[in-house]
């Protein structure tokens, strides 16, 4: 399908690996200019350099922590310099960490909180001037697991859960600018050094049961499902889409309804 992107110029945050990659490179394939962001210099400069020979002039990468207000300006003067204007952002950049089943530490509580919606929040909330010029649009990266109880740590699965409630809001709150916002659900993505990938690798039989038990289509998903996704909400195609959230999950949260 042409989304028409050619030339449209997206910041991804989180996108030297994972599904931030998957995404970044679903918009690369539809002609759009896409800035790579992520804190590990060495991934993001590795995956620079594997886009940059298949689409010269299409990318530029930025370093840094997108929770700091400096990055933050750095990385749109660096992006409004290469190519005069932002049409998109997708807030994807996330994290998740092992804690205690229902006693949870206060800084816990903190940590995922800042790393799973406060960090989007002050990510969007700083590119929105220059969307308004553009008429631009938002996606968010959320979880399953913000939608249904699957197993996730729970500051996890309710820090998921504020962030598409978050983007819901905002899309009602920005549509008078013409700006759409949704959000994309994933289910069980599987990447190079990803969670899913240390799974298999740690317990390849329980791990294949889970997926014949819980997803009904028994596979896991690659970043570039959700990247097909995020590309069509941020085209034309989606121009009467804001305020939904998309679920890729392989059918799985279908099972809770």
């Amino acid at each position: 399908m042409n989304l028409n992107l050619l030339k449209k110029v997206y910041i991804v945050s989180g996108s030297s690996r994972g599904i931030g990659r998957g995404i970044a490179k679903t918009l690369l394939d539809e002609g759009a200019c896409v800035v790579l962001t992520g804190r590990d210099i060495q991934s993001l400069q590795s995956t620079y350099d594997a886009l940059i020979c298949i689409y010269p002039d299409q990318v530029i990468q930025h370093a840094g922590d997108l929770g700091k207000e400096q990055t933050l300006e750095a990385l749109a003067q660096s992006t409004l310099k290469k190519w005069n204007k932002i049409d998109g952002i997708i807030a994807n950049a996330g994290a998740v960490k092992p804690v205690d089943e229902w006693n949870i530490l206060e800084t816990d509580w903190k940590w995922y909180v800042t790393a799973n919606l406060l960090n989007s929040i002050r990510f969007t909330t700083h590119f929105i001037p220059h969307l308004k010029k553009t008429k631009g649009s938002i996606v968010f990266i959320s979880s399953i697991a913000g939608l249904e109880d699957i197993g996730a740590p729970v500051p996890y699965s309710t820090s998921k859960a504020a962030l598409t409630m978050y983007a819901k809001g905002l899309a009602r709150k920005l549509s008078q600018d013409g700006i759409r916002v949704n959000t994309v659900a994933p289910g069980n993505i599987i990447f190079s050094e990803g969670n899913w990938e240390m799974k298999l690798n740690d317990d390849p039989i329980g791990t294949n049961k889970m997926l014949i038990e819980k997803v009904p289509l028994r596979r896991f998903g690659k970043p570039e499902d959700i990247g097909n996704i995020v590309t069509f909400l941020v085209s034309e195609k989606a121009n009467f889409i804001t305020g939904s959230c998309f679920v890729v999950d392989g059918g799985q949260t279908r099972l809770f309804i």
